[in-house]
C-alpha cells in the first residue's frame, strides 16, 4: 500500500472523529440555552426537542466486537503465515494496526411518562480495518468490513423507585435489518492469485436482524454501575448462509459449505467505577462472550490440489460449528464535564481469543490479539 493510501486513511480517521465531534456538540440537549443531563431529565420530550438528540442508553460496551465506538489499536496478534502474511515473515505473532470508524447517527430521542421511559431512533454505520502497517514494503490492508442498516429502535424503562433489587432500569435495542460485507486487501488478493490458490476471495456478505436486552443500563451516569447485556442476531436467508463465492475466478465453490448455524448469541458485562472528581477519570472493565460460526473452508490449498484429511475428494463431509469467543477490555475513560457525557475519550488494554473476527478469515481458530486501544465515544 502506497504512501498516498496511508495518508488517505489517516485523513479519513481524523475527518470521521471531527465530524462525530461536531455532530455531538450540536446535538447536546438544551433548554433555554442550558445544557441538561438527558438521563436525569424528568420531563416529557416534544417531537421537536427530540430531533437529532443523542440518547444516553443502549450505548455499545467497550468489549463488543461489533461496536460502533471509534477505536484505534496497535496489537500483537497471531500470524497465520500462509493465509494473510503478505511478506512471508513466518513469525508466530506480529504487530498489526486495527481501526474502527463508527457512529450511531441520532435521528430522534426523548423521554416520556415523566421521564420513566425513553425511546430512540438511530442509524448505525461502521468501518473496520485490519492493516499490516509494520510491513515495510507496501503495508497491505488485510481486511476491511462494513456494517450499516435501517434505523434501529431503542427503549428504556427506569424504575420509579430508582432501584429495584439493585437494578435501576432495563433497555431494549432492535435492529430490523443490518448488512455486513467484507473485503480482503488488493495486495493480498493478487498474491493469492499468483500462488495459484483454489480460493481467492470469499464473499462474506449477509443481512441480519439483531435484538439486544440490557439490565442496569449505564444511561449516561458517571457513577459506578454494573451492566449486563444479552443479544442475538439471525441472518435473513438461512439457505444462503454467511458466505459464498461469487464467481469462478474467485475460487472453487465446492470447497465451501455454508449451511448451518444461522444464529449468533452473546453475553456481555461492563463495570464502570465512580468518576474521579480531581482527574475526571473513570475505570472501565468490559467483557464479552460471543458464540459465532467457525467458517468451514481452508483458504490455502496447494497448487497440486492436495486437500487436508478433513476432506474427501475436495468436498467437506461435515458442517459448520459455533464456538465461544472471548473479548476483555480494561482501561480508563475521561469524562469531560463540559460535554455532559456526550463526548468521552478512553484508553486501555484489550485481549481477544477465539475465531478470527475479521471477514473471510473467520475460518481460522485459536487467534489471540493483545493490544493497546484509544477510543472515542
Amino acid at each position: 500500500m502506497g504512501n498516498k493510501n496511508i495518508i488517505l486513511i489517516i485523513f479519513s480517521i481524523l475527518f470521521a472523529i471531527i465530524l462525530n465531534a461536531q455532530n455531538n456538540t450540536h446535538l447536546t440537549p438544551t433548554i433555554d440555552g442550558k445544557v441538561i443531563d438527558f438521563s436525569n431529565y424528568e420531563g416529557n420530550s416534544s417531537f421537536k426537542e427530540g430531533i437529532s438528540r443523542t440518547c444516553t442508553w443502549n450505548k455499545y460496551f467497550w468489549a463488543d466486537i461489533n461496536s460502533t465506538i471509534s477505536r484505534g489499536e496497535i496489537a500483537l496478534a497471531t500470524n497465520y503465515a500462509k493465509e494473510y502474511d503478505w511478506a512471508n515473515k513466518g513469525t508466530k505473532n506480529r504487530l498489526y494496526v486495527f481501526s474502527n470508524l463508527g457512529v450511531d447517527f441520532p435521528v430522534w430521542a426523548g423521554n416520556f411518562n415523566s421521564g420513566r421511559n425513553g425511546f430512540s431512533v438511530t442509524v448505525p454505520f461502521l468501518i473496520d480495518v485490519w492493516l499490516d502497517m509494520f510491513e515495510r514494503t507496501t503495508a497491505p490492508i488485510i481486511n476491511t468490513q462494513y456494517r450499516f442498516g435501517l434505523p434501529e429502535f431503542g427503549f428504556i424503562h427506569r424504575f420509579e423507585n430508582k432501584k429495584l433489587l439493585g437494578i435501576r432500569n432495563y433497555s431494549l435495542r432492535l435492529s430490523p435489518m443490518k448488512h455486513e460485507c467484507t473485503h480482503i486487501g488488493d495486495e493480498l488478493a493478487l498474491k493469492r492469485i499468483q500462488d495459484g490458490l483454489s480460493i481467492i476471495r470469499v464473499n462474506v456478505s449477509y443481512n441480519f436482524y439483531e435484538l439486544m436486552f440490557t439490565l442496569n443500563d449505564h444511561d449516561g451516569t458517571n457513577n459506578s454501575n454494573l451492566s449486563a447485556r444479552f443479544g442475538a442476531l439471525m441472518i435473513q436467508k438461512f439457505t444462503k448462509g454467511w458466505y459464498n463465492i461469487l464467481s469462478t475466478p474467485n475460487g472453487d465453490i465446492k470447497l465451501l459449505n455454508s449451511k448451518e448455524s444461522p444464529f449468533e448469541f452473546y453475553f456481555q458485562l461492563e463495570y464502570q467505577t465512580n468518576t474521579s472528581k480531581n482527574s475526571n477519570l473513570q475505570g472501565v472493565f468490559s467483557f464479552e462472550c460471543r458464540s459465532r460460526v467457525n467458517y468451514l473452508f481452508n483458504d490455502y490449498i496447494k497448487k497440486m490440489e492436495y486437500y487436508e484429511p478433513i476432506r474427501e475428494d475436495g468436498i467437506f463431509n461435515f458442517n459448520e460449528m459455533n464456538w465461544f469467543n472471548l473479548n476483555f477490555f480494561a482501561g480508563f475513560r475521561y469524562n469531560n464535564p463540559r460535554l455532559m457525557k456526550l463526548h468521552r475519550l478512553g484508553f486501555g488494554l484489550r485481549y481477544y481469543h477465539g475465531i478470527i473476527p475479521y471477514g473471510q478469515f473467520r475460518n481460522l481458530m485459536d487467534f489471540n490479539q493483545l493490544g493497546f486501544s484509544i477510543l472515542f465515544e
